[in-house]
Parts: structure tokens; sequence; C-alpha cells
């Protein structure tokens, strides 16, 4: 038992790992439940994995210290007594317990386990694991047209301001019309026309429609996972609000995107 019990501690701390990445993502999506529940998990299996190291550690650390204090005070005894024991070199310190090369190979294979699923689930754009894979959810085939919004810019309304002055004599004075500026609200937010950006990758979406003359633009997972586009390459417009040719501002465009290689992606 005593041969298997540092790998079975790599294995706890694994799991530790696995457990505590779980409940941060529980955490983002705001399942307090979930949170809590692979919570205890990783903490529980974490002191599985650690806490007896720990102990150990601290009662060698006690033992060090009380032999020293001892051996001090009888040295101290043995140099009032006049007894040449008292100069006598310190005894050498406690070996360290040996490290096995497979436990620190098993640990660095875990550890490189643990490291690439955190990884593969960032570039996969934070899952919920609580949702259905993205596969079996119905996508929007590439080619379907993405719902039409009739973009209209209303006219700048202009103020006519029209004085009558009326002489003391029969004749009839003009009539004097000041025009007040035109002021157009559509020149107050930036506008550019829409283009094509189906089947991009989403990166290249966003430069397309930067170059148009609009520099925010959103992004909507199309499988209605809710989840972040955190690499902006690997993501795949299927959809996009409005169609192409309309007028729109900052934040109008509205992109709707798979990941890389699901089912939609216009591969």
């Amino acid at each position: 038992m005593k041969r298997i019990a540092p790998y079975l501690r790599v294995v706890a701390g694994m799991f530790a790992a696995i457990f505590l990445w779980l409940a941060f993502l529980y955490v983002i999506h705001g399942d307090v439940a979930g949170f809590f529940l692979m919570l205890g998990l990783g903490v529980g299996l974490g002191y599985l994995a650690i806490g007896r190291l720990i102990r150990d550690r601290r009662a060698r650390l006690d033992a060090e210290r009380a032999a020293l204090a001892a051996r001090a005070e009888a040295g101290h005894r043995a140099y009032l007594a006049g007894d040449p024991a008292a100069f006598a070199p310190p005894p050498d310190p406690t070996p360290r317990p040996p490290v096995r090369k497979g436990v620190v190979i098993a640990a660095s294979v875990a550890a490189l386990f643990v490291v690439f699923g955190i990884i593969t689930d960032i570039q996969d754009g934070l899952e919920d694991p609580g949702e259905p894979d993205a596969t079996t959810s119905t996508v929007p085939p590439a080619g379907a047209p993405a719902s039409r919004t009739t973009s209209t810019t209303p006219a700048a309304p202009s103020t006519t301001v029209a004085a009558a002055t009326t002489m003391s004599t029969p004749v009839s004075a003009p009539t004097m019309t000041a025009a007040a500026p035109t002021t157009n609200v559509a020149e107050a937010a930036p506008t550019a026309v829409m283009p094509d950006v189906v089947c991009m990758d989403l990166q290249a979406a966003q430069d397309t429609i930067q170059s148009a003359g609009v520099f925010y633009s959103r992004s909507v997972d199309a499988t209605g996972q809710g989840r972040a586009q955190i690499v902006d390459r690997n993501w795949v417009v299927v959809a996009q609000s409005p169609t192409p040719g309309a007028i729109i501002g900052e934040g109008d465009a509205v992109l709707s995107v798979v990941k890389e290689g699901e089912r939609g992606d216009c591969s």
C-alpha cells in the first residue's frame, strides 16, 4: 500500500484540479449549486492529495526543532559542569525522504492532462458543463438568409419662424422669414453599409465591418448555448443581421457564429 499511495495522491490531485476548473465554469455560467458541489469535491480530493504531505512535513520540522532545543539544553548543562561533551560538533541533519522518479513522472503527466483540458475548454468558448453538446443543437444552414431588417434614416426637421409686421399705412408690409439651421440626426452617429460576411471566420468578418466604417459589432452563439467567443478565428459566421447593403451604426451588426468544424460552418 505504501508503494502505490503516492500514485493515488497524484490521481486525487488531478481530479481535484478538474473539479476546481468545473467549479469555475459553473460560476461564470451562474450555476451556484453546481459551483458548490464541484468546489466541495475539489477541496476534498485536494486534501487527500496533499494533506498528508503537509502533515508529515510539519511533524518532521517540529521534531527537528525539539531535537535542536534538547541538544542546546544538554550542551549548556555540560558546559556549566565542565564536561568537554559540550564542545562536540552538532549531529548531522535528518535526511529528507527520497523523491521517487515514477511519482514525479506521473505528476507531470497528470498536470499536462489538466492543462490540455483547460486550454481545450478555453478554445471551445468555455461551454456550460450542464448544456448539451453543440453538435446536437439546431444550427441554421450556411446558405440560409438572415432576417431582413429595413433601416430608415429619419429626415431632419426644419424650423421656420415667420414674423409679420403690420405697418400703420394701408400698404401691407413684406413678410420676413428666417430659416433656422437644419440638424441631421443621422450625422450624430457614424453609419456604414453592411457588407456580406457570411461564411467568414469571425475575426475576418469583424475586420471587414470595421473597414466599412463601423468599429463595434456583436457576435452570438448560433447554437443558443451562450458560449463566449474567446479565439475569434475559431468561429465561423453562419448568419448576419441586418442583410448586406443595409445602413448600420455602432453595435447594429449582429453575427451568428458556430465553432469551426461544427454543423453549418460552411465547410
